[in-house]
């Protein structure tokens, strides 16, 4: 299988909070003592995991606390949107913030940057380094340290409705024409023909990258100039913000972006979605019949972007080796049996890990999952940018959607911003 190198808290009463898997090895009979209470060590794990995903992390961290006599992690569920925009910044500016946390490429930067995230490598073993994709891995260093442990490796493609398609007469789309045509002629008083996101999210962004690439525009070049402001970033911004504004996709969504829900209820023909969503498209709308293709290109040279979760550890943690073998022995460890039923039974998604993909070979060539294997070799790291480079291009992207912005306004903008924080 070819990869391109690839990459006090604020919580409102109205947020719901799921406690899991707090318990460990209490007294089994009445001759063994009961732990000290007091001299256990309690680790915060934040995530915002829902079903099988869900289903997977109390699992495990109810197994691996009933191993520890002295360590208990305590998992707390959270709301997936409010992660990364308000309650992990809030949390670390009140000194609340979890022991055991989630990043990807656009928190990544910042929160390194910032002194936030634990240096990792010395629980990195080099068989372990090896094994792990090198662009991977490269993502997550800064000057030589490594601050999180990467765990999968997630692409994008084009989800649909084959029954609407066929009763309309169209094919799944390859071409951009052809995506906007579809998404035009599947669109009805009920149905959005094309599902994008539409918050000013890291997420929205996640899902623009490619369709940036495949119009041949970048934020840098490789001298490091600021690119933004080019008739390709236009075609691009354009081209996506046609779908918003011409009432093909959404303005607002009652359901994730990142859910399969949106075609798997009627809601929409079509949505941009990941590989993160093939066991609910499979398990949970079995009389759907969900497809799923390459993302549309405007050249023939479709592109997609890798991106996925990292765990990472609170650089203010006053537990940091027992937080580091808490996520090392799921991901970390020459046992591959949890990274390998992350990728291939609670979700799916491609490990960062080359050893547990050899070993899993048949998974990545069944149902939806063949289709993304053929197409996985086009894949782009997900950039890693700075806050200030991150929250310009977000405001670049929400102000053509819905701000009535031209484009080129856009870009000229967004291009200054740029290199203001860029100097």
């Amino acid at each position: 299988m070819k990869m391109r190198k690839l990459a006090a808290i604020i919580m409102t009463a109205a947020m719901v909070l799921s406690l899991t898997a707090c318990g460990g090895k209490g007294s089994s009979d009445g001759g063994e003592a009961a732990k000290d209470a007091d001299s256990v060590k309690t680790l915060k794990f934040w995530s915002f995991h829902a079903g099988a995903e869900a289903d997977f992390l109390e699992n495990v961290v109810e197994e691996y606390n009933s191993t520890q006599d002295d360590v208990q992690i305590e998992h707390t569920v959270v709301n997936q949107s409010d992660y990364t925009t308000t309650l992990i910044p809030t949390a670390y500016a009140n000194g609340e913030a979890p022991d055991i946390l989630y990043v990807e490429p656009a928190t990544f930067t910042k929160y390194a940057d910032k002194g936030m995230l634990m240096d990792l490598s010395p629980y990195y073993t080099e068989e372990l380094k090896a094994d792990i994709l090198p662009s991977v891995l490269d993502a997550v260093t800064v000057d030589g340290k490594i601050y999180a442990l990467p765990i999968e490796m997630e692409t994008l493609g084009l989800f649909y409705n084959a029954d609407m398609l066929e009763e309309a007469g169209i094919a799944p789309p390859t071409t951009w024409d052809e995506l906007y045509e579809a998404a035009k002629a599947l669109t009805t008083d009920d149905v959005y023909g094309l599902v994008l996101p539409v918050e000013e999210t890291s997420y929205t962004l996640f899902n623009w990258w490619p369709f940036m690439w495949m119009a041949g525009a970048d934020v840098y070049d490789e001298e490091g100039n600021v690119t933004v402001d080019s008739p390709e970033m236009i075609k691009a911004l354009e081209y996506w913000g046609s779908f918003y504004q011409e009432g093909l996709s959404p303005s607002s969504l009652q359901i994730g972006p990142w859910d399969i829900g949106n075609v798997g209820t009627g809601v929409a023909a079509m949505q941009v979605s990941g590989t993160y969503v093939i066991n609910a498209a499979e398990n949970d709308y079995p009389d759907v019949n969900i497809g799923v293709v390459a993302l549309p290109s405007p050249n023939n040279n479709s592109i997609t972007v890798a991106g996925g979760q990292k765990l990472a550890i609170n650089a203010d943690s006053p537990y940091p080796d027992e937080a580091a073998d808490f996520i090392f022995s799921l991901y970390g460890s020459d046992d591959i049996t949890r990274a390998a039923e992350w990728t291939t039974e609670a979700k799916f998604a491609y490990p960062a890990r080359q050893s547990v993909i050899d070993a899993n070979a048949d998974v990545f060539e069944s149902g939806l999952r063949a289709v993304f294997t053929e197409f996985y070799d086009t894949a782009i790291p997900e950039p890693s940018y700075s806050a200030e480079v991150t929250e310009a291009m977000g405001k670049m992207l929400q102000d053509v959607m819905f701000g009535g912005v031209s484009a080129a306004d856009a870009v000229k903008e967004a291009q200054t911003t740029i290199e203001n924080v860029s100097n």
